[in-house]
């Protein structure tokens, strides 16, 4: 019956992304008998990279594809970006699971989550319905979908990826207060960029566009209007975090010529 079902909904949506914006809240336990929380996850700033199997041949390719994606990000965005995959339908054992990722070389257990989903508490069909795989990006406090997209168009490491580069841009600047104004100049910039700002700034982190911090300083007590070195950085736009001695933090960007 399973394999029915999921074969009609391959003739019905072979590549069609599905249009709902925001994620359906979930509680799950994995099968390392962890309790997950999606909304949890999501408010802490995390990459949720959701995949549902049967598990199926038809399945390998977009997993993989998902599995890839989200591994790009381990080394420049390490814990950030976290990948989930689950039974559809809450019918396969965690083994049986396992040995499937293993034997068609979907990735590696160790750097995924996998739920047997027992129950079905993660319900696709509050994701757009059924497609085998169904592949989901999520992100942001606001918990919204950045990807959605079921069957053979899930064969998109490179659509995954932008979606995954575009969630994680959003919450770098969402999740930060902005409690404080500065400027930083001259902007654009080419060598060095100069904070002002009245009080003492403790620490600066510049954000590419990307979501990746690509430079971090740290000015012990506080230093009062700051010289930023910025002739390693690659031309384009960033963002600056400052926090100063007070604790408050606040945003702006600049240009790097």
């Amino acid at each position: 019956m399973k394999k029915l079902f999921i074969a009609a909904s391959l003739m019905l949506a072979t590549s069609a992304s599905f249009a709902q914006t925001n994620a359906t809240d979930w509680t799950a336990t994995d099968c390392s008998s962890t309790s997950h929380n999606l909304f949890t996850d999501l408010n802490a700033g995390k990459i949720v990279v959701m995949v549902w199997v049967m598990p199926c041949g038809s399945c390998i390719n977009g997993a993989k594809a998902a599995y890839n994606a989200y591994q790009s990000f381990a080394t420049s965005h390490p814990g950030k970006v976290v990948y989930y995959l689950a039974d559809d339908m809450g019918d396969e054992s965690c083994t049986d699971l396992n040995t499937w990722i293993t034997s068609n070389s979907v990735g590696t257990l160790s750097n995924m989550t996998v739920f047997s989903n027992s129950g079905n508490v993660i319900k696709e069909s509050d994701f757009g319905g059924s497609g085998m795989p169904h592949v989901v990006v999520m992100g942001g406090t606001d918990h919204k979908i950045y990807y959605n997209k079921k069957n053979s168009a899930t064969n998109d490491l490179s659509g995954i990826t932008a979606a995954v580069n575009s969630a994680l841009k959003t919450t770098a600047v969402s999740n930060i207060a902005n409690n404080i104004s500065f400027s930083a100049s001259p902007n654009p910039a080419t060598n060095t960029i100069s904070i002002n700002y009245a009080k003492a700034v403790k620490s600066i982190s510049i954000t590419a566009l990307n979501g990746q911090v690509v430079k971090e300083l740290n000015m012990g007590t506080g230093k009062v209007n700051p010289v930023i070195n910025t002739a390693d950085l690659s031309a384009g736009i960033y963002t600056i975090r400052l926090t100063d001695a007070e604790g408050k933090t606040g945003l702006t960007k600049f240009i790097k010529e």
